[in-house]
């Protein structure tokens, strides 16, 4: 009966080992995939913005909320409206499909979509979705379906 009782813990303390490993594991690649992601989206809507409106500056994103569920690559960037001249969402997501085209960011079809474009105070708010992976996907769909 000990004996027993000794492998069935040992059983339970391997599967919570391995799922506590497991779990770290794939948080650890969550996270490098979504800074890898940041920086090449950062990278692009500098570019694109310096290019349309001649900045000198650096916009640094902030990662959309994560109740939209884990690994969805959208980011949001903000900066006076006096700074945005005529950009308009459609012209900016073009430039950044551009962009990706000429950076070979992805093999085929859209890069990037810009999912919001708000203003509050003053302020412009854009938020960009980089098509990277199958959860980002699905919250542009789902976005694209709440608009209809």
């Amino acid at each position: 009966m000990k004996v027993f009782l000794i492998c069935l813990i040992a059983v339970i303390l391997v599967a919570g080992l391995y799922v506590w490993v497991h779990r770290i594991l794939i948080n650890r690649a969550t996270i490098m995939l979504r800074n890898r992601a940041q920086q090449t989206t950062d990278q692009a809507v500098n570019q694109c913005l310096q290019d349309d409106l001649g900045w000198d500056r650096t916009l640094q994103s902030e990662l959309v909320a994560d109740v939209w569920g884990k690994g969805v690559l959208a980011f949001e960037y903000h900066f006076p409206v006096a700074d945005l001249a005529d950009l308009t969402k459609e012209r900016l997501e073009q430039k950044l499909n551009d962009y990706a085209s000429g950076h070979q960011l992805l093999e085929a079809g859209e890069s990037f979509v810009v999912t919001d474009w708000w203003q509050y105070e003053h302020v412009q708010h854009i938020d960009v979705a980089y098509l990277l992976n199958e959860a980002t996907r699905e919250y542009v769909a789902d976005l694209k379906k709440i608009d209809h």
